[in-house]
């Protein structure tokens, strides 16, 4: 099923992210956690899609953007573990593979205006949930255009937040990086994976519960 497109004008459900509250992120230590993803490569072509991004702004051009969520777990779940399939007879992760990889979280220095994407907004939307947050990535290119059309129709937005598909007892965030120069604060948690044993030790056991083998 793929996703339906979004209608002409919509009517969100905005949430608030209080100023101060923590986001947590798996970033690349080669930069800040407070950096967002530009969204395109020095050749201006948009890099590999991911639901809500990248997008483009009204001026067609592309938003740099940052994925987050309301838990250490939850963005260890959504990066780490993102591409482990939930049915999957054998579950493994090479933790090799994100080495360079560590734990930052940063600090709005405002209140964020979010659009809700919890079952309230997504009933305000119209669009079901399986479409919208639980979708497969071959429909990213379809999700994305949610994200877009919200960020076009309504200026005051600086992300989008739901219940983390990959966690579903916390919450994953999408920030628009136009919107946010200067709110974000960020902080390193340690160092890259390589060598930060308490982000080791986090990874497996969220692994062991889950029943992913991650070595």
């Amino acid at each position: 099923m793929s996703c339906r497109p979004p209608a002409p004008l919509l009517d969100p459900l905005f949430d608030r992210w209080p100023a101060g509250r923590i986001i947590h992120v798996i970033h690349d230590t080669a930069f800040s956690p407070e950096s967002f993803n530009p969204g395109a490569d020095e050749a201006g072509r948009p890099r590999k899609p991911t639901r809500f991004a990248p997008i483009r702004n009204a001026r067609d051009e592309v938003v740099p953007y940052v994925y987050g969520g309301s838990t250490l777990d939850c963005a260890i779940f959504e990066t780490v573990f993102h591409e482990v399939p939930i049915d999957a007879p054998d579950k493994y992760v090479d933790l090799d593979a994100f080495a360079s990889r560590g734990h930052g979280e940063l600090v709005p220095g405002r209140d964020l205006n979010l659009v809700g994407l919890t079952s309230e907004g997504l009933h305000r939307l119209k669009v079901p949930r399986e479409e919208l947050i639980a979708s497969p990535s071959r429909d990213y290119t379809d999700t994305a255009r949610w994200a877009q059309a919200l960020h076009r129709q309504f200026p005051g937005v600086d992300g989008l937040l739901w219940m983390s598909r990959q966690r579903d007892r916390d919450h994953a965030l999408v920030l628009f990086g136009d919107r946010l120069e200067g709110v974000l604060s960020g902080r390193r948690v340690g160092g890259p994976l390589v060598r930060n044993s308490t982000l080791r030790e986090a990874l497996l056991a969220a692994a062991l519960r889950a029943g992913i083998e991650a070595n």
